[in-house]
């Protein structure tokens, strides 16, 4: 079971301590889905970098946690790309917006799939592709929707929502 989530960083909270930032993370973000705590930082974030975070958990494992923050509006956009090179030709790989830190996933066999996190320590979790594959969709899809009602007409995700949709029938008729 997949437990995936996007958090946006509050704007006038620094952070200074990854420690911190893992141990009290409502001091640091919101979930997307909480529309009136986003709602009150609607005129501080800067919708050209959407600082956040993307969580993830399989079965209480942590495959991505507070500490890896980033522009996440384009990280979720690098992960539909290597979803899509996944089911293309079973390899994609990417690295964060503005850190050193990559991702891959790897196609081992017709129902699993290798998730690597590499930024300092590797992380590597062999997960239920379709699983997996249909979470992130989700959950994607959820945030590029979520932040566009939050935010109306100052920014436009159709054509990530259009991947999205594109992505989710060829996976459909792949299975």
């Amino acid at each position: 079971m997949f437990n995936i989530k996007t958090f946006i960083k509050i704007p006038s909270v620094e952070i200074e301590n990854l420690n911190e930032v893992t141990e009290n993370p409502n001091k640091y973000f919101i979930n997307i889905d909480n529309e009136n705590e986003v709602k009150k930082y609607n005129q501080d974030l800067d919708v050209e970098y959407i600082n956040g975070v993307i969580i993830i958990e399989y079965y209480n494992n942590l495959l991505m946690d507070f500490s890896l923050w980033d522009l996440v509006d384009q990280l979720w956009s690098y992960l539909i790309k290597i979803i899509e090179d996944v089911l293309e030709v079973g390899y994609g790989m990417a690295y964060f917006p503005d850190q050193p830190i990559k991702v891959e996933m790897k196609v081992v066999s017709k129902d699993l799939l290798l998730f690597s996190l590499d930024e300092g320590k590797i992380i590597r979790e062999l997960l239920p592709m379709q699983e997996f594959i249909n979470a992130l969709l989700k959950s994607g899809d959820n945030f590029f929707r979520r932040f566009m009602e939050h935010f109306g007409e100052e920014i436009d995700y159709n054509y990530e929502l259009k991947k999205i949709k594109a992505i989710k029938e060829q996976f459909i008729n792949c299975n």
